[in-house]
């Protein structure tokens, strides 16, 4: 005896919206969870990085944080940067420098700064957009950092990756400090915040333009003057009080500085930094359009009382590229994106508030733009592991070449491969390596002298042989030269 069981297609259906309505409950409950989106964030940004930061090659800069943060104590890290070749705070150097009488000199910990700074920034942020955007979207506020080149600044031995996070954390700090929240340390934390960032960086000076602009409308908002919080931005001048011999040595480099400013070039920073972010909005309006999202309650509602003051720092901070090439142009005639990494805690907070505006859904939003996120980061990811895959072939092939060249002296006219091959190469042939410098040379054939006026002046810290061009063709009438024709080599 045999029985047909019959099951409708309206009994599939409920069946399918009941699954539906459970993983939306779900998402809900784990994207509102702090827990989940910190967990969320460790497992996309600790061990990736990590293997990264273990497996890159040093590249030119790098090695000036590795040979100055080695010097003996301050007073020698003092002497070398006194010499103004390098335009880092000294402290920077001093953070690694005690990095590494703890846990030693390997690739990780000469860049564990720097990865532990980046780590802070995205925190913050998650921190700042829980309450700009509410719980839910704030879950993609430290993903979005993770899709945009920046990301490479979480594995470089240099200060950009912690003053962002020094940055990030301060104005977490004046956010807090506003709401009137735990201020006998928040106000304190505001100030060491200020006082790190620039300790970590000179340009982050700048980030107190788009705090005192957010100050000022609060103060106009409750019609009285924060003392507090006033003096706390006082933090950020300490710095550069301190260190101002270093920063005026530092100074006379600016003649004939490398990064030579443009008017236009503030424009390329939102293009070279924030990556993904465009197409992310773009993305978001698709779908939306396609998939006829329906809005949230509660997606018209205003996310905080402090709109006002937050949303002014919030778009100064955007707007940090455009102070900078203004300073830059007048003042220190140095401009490059990385300088000015301090802008992208407001750009990433005002690209996920434009994200919540054009999907209105608050779940099934939330999720898309996770997702994506999660598959832009693997994308970069994959292209930053695949291109340190190429520059290890690559070095290794130059080595070999050189290698075949017997015993004859070798110039290395590319600076950032002189430093590569010295430090990587087997002795035998690192011993054969020199880097000839000349300011006046480089002035003339490439239109600035930084790269050989600050090897010259690092020697008795640089385990390298530089020497003047002309000495070097007295004493040695015969040399080898291998470089590249372009704008890193004078030589050629």
């Amino acid at each position: 005896m045999s029985t047909t069981v019959s099951v409708s297609p309206q009994t599939d259906l409920r069946g399918a919206r009941t699954l539906l309505v459970r993983l939306e409950a779900a998402w809900s409950e784990a994207a509102d969870s702090r827990a989940f989106a910190y967990v969320l964030f460790a497992i996309l940004y600790i061990w990736p990085n990590l293997v990264l930061a273990r497996q890159k090659l040093l590249w030119a800069d790098e090695f000036f944080t590795l040979y100055l943060s080695k010097t003996r104590n301050w007073s020698e890290l003092w002497r070398a940067l006194s010499t103004g070749a390098d335009q880092h705070p000294p402290t920077f150097y001093y953070l690694t420098h005690l990095i590494f009488k703890v846990a030693g000199t390997t690739n990780v910990t000469l860049r564990l700064a720097s990865l532990i700074g980046f780590g802070l920034f995205c925190i913050c942020l998650y921190e700042i957009a829980r309450r700009v955007v509410g719980r839910r979207w704030a879950l993609i506020a430290p993903l979005l950092p993770l899709t945009t080149p920046a990301l490479y600044y979480a594995t470089e031995a240099r200060g950009y990756g912690i003053e962002v996070g020094f940055v990030t954390f301060s104005l977490l700090m004046w956010i807090l400090a506003a709401e009137g929240k735990k201020r006998a340390w928040t106000i304190p934390g505001l100030a060491v915040g200020l006082c790190l960032s620039v300790a970590s960086h000179y340009y982050a000076i700048l980030f107190l333009v788009p705090l005192a602009a957010g100050e000022v409308v609060r103060t106009r908002l409750r019609r009285s003057i924060d003392v507090p919080v006033y003096c706390a931005f006082l933090g950020a001048l300490i710095p550069l009080v301190l260190f101002a011999p270093v920063i005026l040595k530092a100074q006379t480099y600016s003649g004939h500085f490398w990064a030579v400013p443009f008017w236009g070039q503030f424009l390329l920073w939102y293009h070279n930094m924030t990556g993904y972010m465009p197409f992310l909005l773009l993305a978001a309006a698709g779908l939306n359009f396609l998939l006829r999202l329906p809005a949230s309650p509660d997606s018209r509602k205003a996310t905080s009382p402090l709109d006002a003051h937050i949303a002014v720092a919030l778009t100064s901070t955007m707007l940090l590229p455009i102070m900078g090439i203004i300073v830059a142009q007048f003042i220190t005639h140095a401009f490059y994106d990385r300088y000015f990494i301090a802008a992208l805690p407001g750009t990433c907070i005002v690209a996920l508030w434009g994200l919540r505006r054009i999907m209105r859904n608050d779940t099934a939003g939330t999720a898309l733009i996770s997702i994506s996120c999660i598959l832009l980061f693997a994308v970069g990811w994959s292209g930053l592991h695949k291109e340190e895959i190429a520059n290890l072939r690559k070095i290794r092939s130059v080595a070999t070449l050189l290698r075949r060249t017997e015993d004859a002296p070798i110039i290395v006219s590319d600076y950032p491969e002189f430093h590569l091959l010295s430090f990587y190469g087997r002795r035998d042939l690192a011993n054969r390596l020199v880097y000839t410098a000349d300011p006046y040379l480089s002035t003339r054939y490439l239109g600035f002298d930084t790269i050989d006026r600050g090897n010259l002046a690092l020697v008795p810290w640089f385990p390298l042989r530089i020497v003047w061009w002309h000495e070097w063709w007295r004493n040695h009438p015969y040399s080898l030269v291998y470089g590249s024709v372009g704008r890193w080599a004078w030589h050629t």
